[in-house]
């Protein structure tokens, strides 16, 4: 018999937080729709991946973008 691993539940300040994280990434936010130079770019992705990075540490588990809306 084969048992499946599911993974722990995220609390709701937990998605809300990747959430926010999530939005920071979307192309227009993280390059502020192309006004700032591509090294400030790289720069904000690596600070919100380091936070992305911490929130998966309190969560005690990877977490992916997909699972974080219905």
């Amino acid at each position: 018999m084969t048992t499946i691993a599911t993974k722990p539940e995220l609390s709701q300040e937990l998605k809300d937080s990747f959430c926010q994280l999530a939005c920071r990434l979307s192309p227009e936010n993280l390059a502020c729709d192309g006004e700032i130079p591509q090294s400030m770019v790289r720069a904000r992705f690596k600070q919100i991946m380091a936070e992305w990075k911490a929130l998966e540490v309190r969560a005690g588990r990877p977490v992916l973008e997909e699972e974080l809306y219905p």
